[in-house]
């Protein structure tokens, strides 16, 4: 984030006690890396290559082998080192982000670990874990819709129809009795929520 963005002062929400002065990591040009990656010798390559470890890892950079890519003689010149896949990178945010506000047991990411998190690095007291001598509880974070809202959303997954020739039934992957979606492929995922992903956080955000 910019250098005086006003979440960098925030001690209270995000930083406990804190203000954030780090800056991003310099963005390298082809050619650099090259220089960097080529000073690495006894390289490993394959199946057996293994997480290798060289100077300067996890202070200015998170490697752990280098790309046979990089062998190729052209490849410190492209301009495009990295072929992002827009369709499945949609996918999987929207799941993760209806699988949170659902609660999808297994799926969510607000779990254990992202709760141990907000309570050493923020200030909410409401969203830390509760624990007692027998368990450990999680309080119902605000994002997270009750269980009636729940099923709302998912009857009304269940009735949606979509014009012939563009999506499959969707009804038939949708059990409104345990709420829960389930058997859709990547193929199905994009096309189904391509159409209904802004649709339904507008339902959600109606019916909270």
């Amino acid at each position: 984030m910019p250098h005086n963005h006003r979440y960098r002062k925030n001690r209270k929400d995000l930083f406990v006690g804190r203000v954030e002065n780090d800056v991003a990591s310099p963005c390298l040009s082809g050619e650099k890396l090259h220089d960097v990656v080529s000073e690495y010798g006894g390289i490993v390559f394959g199946l057996q290559s293994g997480k290798q470890k060289f100077p300067g890892f996890s202070l200015t950079y998170n490697w752990v082998k280098r790309s046979i890519f990089w062998e190729l003689p052209y490849w410190k010149t492209n301009l495009l080192r990295h072929n992002l896949d827009v369709m499945h990178i949609e996918k999987n945010v929207f799941e993760n982000i209806f699988n949170t506000v659902m609660n999808v047991k297994g799926k969510t990411k607000d779990n254990i670990k992202a709760r141990l998190d907000v309570a050493l690095f923020c200030n909410r007291k409401n969203m830390e874990l509760v624990c007692d001598e027998s368990r450990v509880a999680k309080p119902r974070a605000s994002f997270v819709l009750k269980k009636n809202a729940q099923l709302l959303v998912y009857k009304w997954l269940k009735s949606l129809r979509f014009p012939d020739g563009h999506a499959s039934n969707i009804s038939r992957l949708v059990n409104t009795e345990e709420c829960i979606l389930y058997g859709i492929k990547y193929f199905r995922t994009v096309r189904y929520f391509s159409y209904i992903k802004v649709f339904s956080l507008f339902f959600i955000i109606e019916n909270i």
